[in-house]
């Protein structure tokens, strides 16, 4: 079992947990949760027995005391970062293109 952390994702914790991301589907199978799915702090993963892990891997992180966290950003105290909503997860608009782009 692992508590998710701010800005980590199923990737982050599939390789922190299970060394690899082979396990990928495993751990969101055991989870009952799409391998895309957005994480909240606090929320509690379970972490299978996988045949494809690595415990050589995730040994390696956990004596280390190392979270795998790719977007974890550093906030002032009191910040709290809304969740994104799908619908503004678009970094474009269709107005930023012109038609002699797609030439």
């Amino acid at each position: 079992m692992i508590h998710v952390s701010f800005g980590q994702s199923l990737l982050d914790i599939c390789l922190q947990e299970l060394g690899t991301l082979d396990a990928l589907f495993d751990l969101a199978d055991a989870n009952g949760i799409s391998i895309t799915e957005l994480l909240t702090p606090g929320q509690v993963l379970q972490v299978p027995a996988s045949a494809l892990s690595r415990p050589e891997v995730a040994a390696y992180f956990a004596g280390r005391q190392q979270r795998i966290n790719v977007a974890d950003t550093i906030l002032p105290a009191g910040v709290v970062v809304p969740p994104v909503e799908p619908a503004t997860m678009l970094d474009f608009k269709p107005a930023d293109f012109k038609k002699t782009d797609f030439k």
